[in-house]
């Protein structure tokens, strides 16, 4: 069995710089306190996006998460 991928930000690292947005803007939104959120589990052809997302992210504040425990991958 396979674990599905999905997207986390951790709150306490985004700046709310809104890069992620840029990237990915039918991902991610800012929150009325400027951190970024995000859809835990995008379409297959929104990963794309959301990789491009997780690398623009100037605090890593965007991980991939795979794995059983949560842990990010990415």
């Amino acid at each position: 069995m396979t674990t599905p991928r999905r997207l986390r930000v951790d709150r306490r690292l985004c700046e709310g710089h809104a890069l992620c947005l840029q990237s990915a803007p039918e991902i991610f939104i800012l929150s009325d306190d400027d951190v970024a959120e995000c859809v835990a589990q995008p379409s297959n052809d929104q990963w794309d996006q959301a990789a491009a997302a997780i690398d623009a992210c100037p605090r890593g504040a965007i991980a991939l998460v795979e794995d059983l425990k949560g842990q990010p991958v990415r």
